[in-house]
């Protein structure tokens, strides 16, 4: 299965996240916003070191399908530029749409963009919305399947955090391994 966390609002628990994952031996995949990113260049120096993966969220977390192909692109070169500039590393191919919003002009732009690989998901913890730690992880655990990809939040507002030690404790005893985008979408 893979963990990602989306990281677009505040700093919230990233760092706490990262403690929980460097101790348990996971690697997971971060989509993060460009604006994000501006704010927390540590924490994103502190993914890439501790051998995560990034995925661009976008610079501001529009709704794509609201936007022309030159605003996409600039929201996606923004991020990417930033970035690489941190970190040394790209983002490409990997963006997670914002809201999940995405159509055939989205999906063209993206690709002339070099982003070929659209990281949805099959779990929302939800734990953003205010759902308990207890009600995350029976989601994911109801939701469990190999190749699964599970989206949680960063941000202070959201539960994620203080479910991620039985989230990742429960699915090993149910027999699930961790994954990073990269290494399911074989790229």
């Amino acid at each position: 299965m893979v963990l990602t966390f989306d990281a677009g609002s505040d700093r919230g628990f990233a760092s706490e996240i990262l403690d929980i994952l460097a101790a348990e031996g996971v690697r997971a995949s971060f989509g993060m916003t460009g604006l994000w990113a501006e704010d927390n260049p540590d924490l994103v120096q502190r993914i890439v070191a501790e051998g995560h993966d990034l995925i661009n969220h976008s610079w501001s977390h529009p709704d794509f399908t609201t936007l022309d192909s030159a605003q996409r692109a600039e929201q996606l070169r923004s991020v990417e530029d930033l970035v690489l500039q941190q970190t040394g590393i790209t983002m490409k191919p990997y963006f997670r749409p914002p809201y999940g919003a995405y159509n055939g002009a989205v999906l063209s732009d993206l690709i002339a963009n070099g982003y070929n690989v659209n990281v949805m998901w099959t779990i929302d913890t939800l734990g953003w919305n205010g759902l308990t730690a207890d009600e995350v992880n029976q989601r994911v655990f109801d939701g469990a399947q190999p190749g699964a990809i599970v989206l949680m939040h960063v941000g202070a507002a959201s539960s994620d955090a203080a479910a991620l030690p039985a989230m990742i404790d429960t699915l090993r005893e149910m027999g699930y391994s961790f994954a990073r985008v990269r290494d399911l979408a074989g790229r």
